[in-house]
């Protein structure tokens, strides 16, 4: 376990004291407890505001990439709509035209794993030079 110090005002260390004697739980239990129902908790979030931001998108691709026969057919299908996928790190991701990053294809709820397997290889790497935004 990694060990950080963690500066405290004096009324926070009493009420985490007073809360930890009250549940047996030191101080380190209580904020590693803390951060990780925070983190959680924002996962949690950022995936509920994926899925609203990114639902349009989802159902206006969805019907490219499952009729899709190769991956040369769904990137037809999807320069029509003015996007396209590129190979990333181990995964896909969506482009605008220009190369702007999108999003993944994961966030589109298509992962590149089973993409290949639909298709049978995994996608070339031939796209524009990417231009990373945000």
């Amino acid at each position: 376990m990694k060990q950080i110090v963690l500066g405290l005002t004096p009324e926070l260390a009493d009420a985490l004291q007073h809360l930890g004697g009250r549940d047996e739980m030191t101080i380190g239990d209580l904020v590693r407890e803390a951060l990780h129902n925070d983190l959680r908790r924002r996962k949690h979030a950022r995936g509920l505001r994926l899925d609203k931001t990114l639902a349009p998108l989802r159902q206006h691709l969805d019907e490219d990439v499952r009729d899709a026969v190769n991956w040369q057919d769904l990137q037809r299908r999807v320069r029509r709509k003015g996007y396209q996928f590129v190979r990333r790190g181990g995964g896909l991701s969506l482009h605008d035209l220009n190369g702007t990053h999108i999003c993944s294809a994961a966030d589109l709820g298509h992962r590149h794993a089973r993409l290949m397997r639909q298709f049978g290889e995994p996608i070339a790497n031939t796209g524009p030079k990417l231009r990373m935004v945000g």
